[in-house]
């Protein structure tokens, strides 16, 4: 289940600004629910240029570093470069190449076998760069956490400049630079630079300005690819460089990124950041993620064009290996996960086994925690070491969570969304236990929900083609600036099939005055949970359809719901409703009038956000009403609390929006509340005097219901009140057993009644005093004890409930 919420919820309207930027008032609101208010933030925004880049010496120990470069250069003093195995890793690496190679300056280059040594500087690989001749290293995308690494290293005379942009521990190594915007006492004014952009800034503060200028373009296409595979915020330099980077993709400047993109099959002058981040990064990705990360520094450094082809080809390769054993990997860890039942209370999943590789973990470890919503931490072991990568959820940071934890590790390092660690493999289940002691503690379960931002309601008058168009000019799209998130509601589900080679993607059609094609990636198993006429809301993204030159939009499915949830599911919740849907000890029910409900008919065409505030309190008679307000009181971030039948704190202050069941209207302190709002029609005419006769005078009270939820409350109401056999029948099953407990979805196969009825006559006959029962939430069941016979024959005749029912439903079939 994830939980959507509105980021704006009110009408979209044109206004002066998006009058003066000449854009639709929907793309304007986009802009306003990122921040961005004023023309001037409008054009950076919309038009960043390189022109905004940051002075780089602003950035601790930057002109330390330049120093150290160019005492090296005209001492002609060996330099290495010091990388890591991802993309980030490997473009740092790559641009610094390029850099020297441009001044003409031989360098030589490391990068950690991931499958031999791990994540970061390790001892061995020190004294093989001293064994070879090394006067200073520069380590790009590590070495932040390197502290006795960079020991040995100024032990054997070597200097070390680190620039790197994962998170400080608690003692920085002793290098002879250390360039990091998250240092404590760095004041450069923006640190989510990925690896490769912190590189980028020392060749910045390395090169002449006017010169910058011309050579900044012989690495920004490799910048963008790791800002972008780095999932950094792309916001700020970010966007700068990836806004301008993927211009210049497209023209193909980089001769092996050129070739790479060929190989993906992408078009060029179609490339976006989806494309780096799905198609190109994986590529190269996977050569590091199987021991050969040089690949990559062979492919973005190379001027030979058949040398990037074949390059490019054995990428193409890796890749698809990586894929065979990922998708092993990935069947293997779900299989663990059904086979031990504690991974379903663990809030954090720990998973280890011989033989997964550590270069494919982090992929692996990324999709269960998209599937499962839990962070996930996953362990290769090998010679009784545990290697591993973990990836958390939003709220939880596992660089935090590690430390807890730093005594059971060897080696650790990473940020608050994704780690690298190695430890005893004897210590697995330990981190297990500890991990998620910390996780108990610091993760809610409101934490547990996965919550979707959505920008706003999308009205149908306005979807289009050129909205579509529109959207291209907020790209790139990214972490901070995500892909626009829409909802519609009450659509009609007219279509409904799993596609693809492996029967993986879900592909539907909505209508509503017009027909919407959906496509659902990855998401064949929703299939089974909707059925074609189910009126649903569609969480998605828009996107154009181009077959054969017929453009048309598309919906690229994010989720979906229905919009009327099916009262009688079987879930605790409803039993707990549908338990409660008879108000107990309500004078009001007992003062019905023959009165029609004419003069109390609702409006559902109105924004019922505007009304979302604290003191509200919002009523429901109907399990879809319930339903209802619980769906759209879950699109704002307010907190409510949820009452059946009363108001359980009549004490409480009402900074919370209340929602109430079935309630004895005539229990409720009314003028508590600013707003009332109904989302069924009341039982009676009385019902209503007694909220208007009651409220505070300035309240309103806002009727957000139709004819079609009275049509609807009328029919739960027929089908709530039992025949006189129907009670024979039951107490009679009832009496042969004497107790009985019995699972919710097992009450129509064993009394041939639906639920809701079938606790209408557990409430009459308790009433009488001829049994009791208890529900069981969690077991979704009712437990059922026959009470001693009474010694004078009963007459359900005398039961309140069944008598105020049957007036009920003779006031709904006379006026209606």
């Amino acid at each position: 289940m994830k939980k959507w919420t509105l980021k704006y919820k009110g009408k979209i309207e044109e206004s002066e600004f998006s009058k003066k930027l000449n854009i639709s008032p929907e793309i304007c609101q986009i802009l306003k629910n990122r921040g961005i208010y004023t023309e001037k933030d409008s054009e950076i925004f919309m038009n960043p240029s390189l022109d905004y880049l940051r002075d780089p010496l602003l950035m601790k120990d930057m002109q330390k570093a330049v120093d150290r470069i160019k005492l090296a250069i005209d001492k002609k003093e060996k330099i290495w470069i010091y990388g890591d195995y991802d993309v980030d890793g490997v473009s740092s690496t790559s641009i610094l190449c390029l850099y020297f190679n441009s001044i003409g300056y031989h360098v030589d280059y490391y990068i950690p076998n991931r499958l031999e040594e791990g994540y970061g500087i390790n001892e061995d690989a020190i004294k093989l760069i001293s064994s070879r001749g090394c006067d200073l290293i520069i380590s790009v995308d590590c070495g932040i956490t390197s502290v006795s690494e960079v020991n040995l290293a100024n032990n054997l005379g070597i200097d070390v400049i680190i620039t790197d942009h994962h998170e400080c521990q608690n003692e920085i190594p002793s290098a002879f630079a250390v360039i990091n915007p998250k240092q404590e006492d760095c004041n450069y004014p923006f640190d989510a630079l990925c690896g490769c952009g912190v590189a980028f800034k020392m060749i910045q503060a390395l090169t002449p300005k006017e010169d910058f200028k011309a050579s900044m373009y012989d690495y920004l296409e490799i910048v963008t690819l790791a800002t972008i595979c780095d999932i950094v915020p792309l916001v700020d330099e970010n966007r700068i460089i990836v806004k301008n980077g993927l211009k210049l993709m497209k023209e193909g400047k980089n001769i092996g990124l050129r070739e790479l993109i060929k190989v993906c099959g992408v078009e060029s002058d179609k490339i976006g950041s989806s494309h780096i981040g799905f198609a190109i990064g994986p590529r190269i990705n996977a050569s590091g993620r199987l021991g050969y990360s040089y690949l990559g520094v062979e492919l973005f450094t190379t001027q030979s064009k058949d040398e990037a082809v074949e390059i490019a080809n054995i990428l193409e390769e890796k890749n698809n290996e990586r894929q065979m054993i990922e998708a092993q990997m990935y069947h293997e860890a779900e299989e663990m996960l059904k086979s031990n039942s504690r991974y379903n209370d663990d809030k954090v999943l720990v998973l280890a086994k011989e033989g997964w590789q550590h270069g494919i973990i982090g992929i692996v470890a990324s999709k269960l925690t998209e599937k499962y919503y839990k962070p996930t931490i996953l362990l290769g072991v090998e010679h009784g070491e545990a290697t591993g990568s973990a990836r958390s959820i939003k709220g939880f940071n596992i660089f935090e969570a590690l430390v807890k934890c730093k005594d059971l590790m060897t080696k650790f390092g990473g940020h608050e969304q994704a780690a690298g660690l190695s430890l005893n493999s004897e210590n697995v289940e330990a981190l297990a236990n500890e991990i998620n002691k910390f996780a108990d503690y610091n993760l809610t379960e409101d934490d547990m929900i996965e919550n979707v931002n959505v920008e706003f309601e999308l009205q149908e008058n306005v979807i289009s083609l050129n909205l579509v168009e529109e959207l291209h000019k907020l790209e790139p799209f990214g972490l901070n600036n995500p892909n626009p998130r829409f909802i519609v509601r009450n659509y009609i589900l007219k279509d409904l099939k799993i596609i693809g080679k492996n029967q993986q993607h879900l592909k539907l059609s909505v209508e509503n005055e017009k027909c919407y094609e959906c496509i659902g990636f990855n998401m064949s198993h929703l299939k089974s949970l909707y059925k074609v006429g189910d009126k649903v809301d569609v969480l998605f993204q828009l996107d154009e359809n181009n077959y054969m030159g017929n453009r048309k939009v598309q919906f690229l499915l994010k989720d979906i719901r229905l919009a009327r949830p099916k009262s009688a599911s079987n879930d605790k919740l409803s039993l707990k409703l549908m338990s409660k849907i008879i108000p107990k000890d309500s004078q009001s029910l007992y003062n019905i009038s023959e009165s029609g409900f004419e003069l109390f008919d609702g409006n559902t065409d109105i924004n019922i956000f505007d009304y979302f505030e604290q003191e509200t309190l919002i009523i429901s008679n109907s399990i879809n009403g319930f339903y209802r307000a619980i769906s759209d009181v879950s699109l704002i971030d307010l907190d409510f609390n949820i009452n059946y039948n009363i108001i359980e704190d009549i004490n409480k202050n009402t900074d919370k929006l209340e929602l109430i069941f079935s309630p004895n209207i005539d229990k409720i302190d009314l003028k508590r509340y600013n707003n009332i709002i109904l989302y069924d029609y009341l039982y009676n005419k009385g019902e209503y005097s007694y909220i208007y006769e009651n409220k505070r005078e300035e309240s309103e009270i806002i009727k957000y219901y139709n004819k079609t939820d009275l049509l609807y409350l009328k029919n739960v109401v027929s089908n709530i009140v039992p025949s006189r056999d129907e009670f024979i029948t039951i107490y009679k099953q009832a009496l042969i057993k004497k107790e009985i407990d019995l699972d919710m979805v097992n009450i129509k196969g064993t009394f041939n009644v639906i639920p809701l009825k079938f606790f209408t006559i557990l409430n009459v006959f308790r009433e009488l005093n001829l049994l009791d029962f208890n529900l069981n939430y969690e077991k979704n069941s009712v437990f059922i004890r026959i009470l001693p016979k009474p010694q004078k024959k009963l007459d359900l005749n005398e039961s309140l409930i069944l008598n105020n029912l049957k007036k009920l439903e003779k006031q709904y079939n006379s006026s209606y």
